[in-house]
């Protein structure tokens, strides 16, 4: 998880008003509350944990207890926006907030109710990844928190030592990662080319462009590096300009009723004639390289910070 200072101060308050500890790099408060143990934390939209939703966690053991969403819960409590089951962790997420205080008030009225609920509901504390009711504590495991049993616990810290020792032991396939990244960079241009042709230009070109370049290099390249990153980066800045071309060859194919090819090898005349304007053609590839950007650097940043957090646990 990643958070900015304002938010990580916003959660550390509310760690404050409800008395639990607090994980300052990882933004999340963990600690015993009414025989529960139980974590608030964000929403991570992979750029940061969103600011104004809170989430409260509980593990529970497996009874055979089936948590069905409680409209009455919300009806008495207008600040919750929904009760779900995930498995064996039970979260109450509050509806969007940007004052501090309305979460604190909001918190001070439904957390108690929403543990008294669960309780009454037969619901006992217990470990989110096994179900059974032990002690347990928070922990991080591969980029994010949850409350293990020992056991659990144990088990989780062979499993990341056992991933550390296979990444390591992992070769670069450098030929096959080029033709990975080739392969998915053709998709991205693919889209490019599709949404323009619909009339869009949109940003999610970009995203698919760079999730399909990363993505095909890790496959066919059996692990993605920071040679890979690079390798990748330059195709998708190679594609971005073809699919740009080709896009604008199918529309001077379809003005002079003539074949796409024709109409590629007749763009720079076209250009260097004024026929097609230079400036509008300049300022619109450009954009197409601002959207690259918008969608490779989080997609780069994520891909790197899970080949980073996976293999990492610690107890909070």
């Amino acid at each position: 998880m990643t958070a900015n200072r304002k938010v990580t101060a916003r959660y550390a308050e509310i760690a404050r008003f409800l008395g639990l500890h607090f994980n300052e790099e990882l933004c999340v408060a963990y600690g015993e509350k009414d025989g529960f143990t139980l974590r608030v934390s964000g929403l991570d939209t992979g750029r940061g944990i969103e600011y104004g939703m809170v989430c409260i966690s509980v593990g529970v053991a497996e009874n055979g207890v089936k948590f069905e969403p409680d409209k009455q819960f919300r009806k008495e409590h207008k600040g919750i926006m929904g009760v779900v089951q995930e498995k064996h962790t039970v979260r109450m997420t509050l509806k969007r907030y940007v004052r501090v205080e309305k979460i604190k008030g909001i918190l001070q009225e439904s957390l108690p109710a929403f543990l008294d609920m669960l309780r009454m509901e037969g619901f006992t504390n217990g470990c989110e990844l096994c179900g059974e009711m032990k002690e347990t504590g928070a922990a991080y495991v591969a980029g994010n928190a949850i409350c293990l049993c020992d056991e659990c616990y144990d088990k989780a810290t062979q499993n990341a030592a056992a991933y550390t020792a296979n990444e390591k032991n992992k070769k670069e396939n450098l030929v096959g990662g080029v033709v990975g990244a080739l392969i998915g960079s053709l998709l991205g241009a693919a889209s490019i080319i599709l949404l323009s042709q619909l009339g869009y230009v949109a940003a999610i070109s970009g995203v698919i462009m760079a999730v399909c370049a990363l993505k095909g290099y890790e496959l066919l390249g059996g692990k993605l590096t920071k040679k890979g990153v690079i390798i990748s980066v330059v195709i998708m800045i190679v594609m971005t300009y073809v699919g740009d071309r080709v896009d604008w060859a199918i529309m001077i194919a379809r003005e002079l009723e003539t074949d796409v090819f024709y109409g590629y090898r007749l763009l720079p005349l076209l250009l260097s004639e004024e026929v097609i304007d230079m400036t509008s053609y300049v300022l619109e590839l450009v954009l197409l390289y601002a959207l690259l950007l918008v969608g490779a650097i989080p997609t780069i940043q994520n891909a790197m910070r899970k080949d980073k957090v996976a293999g990492t646990i610690c107890k909070l």
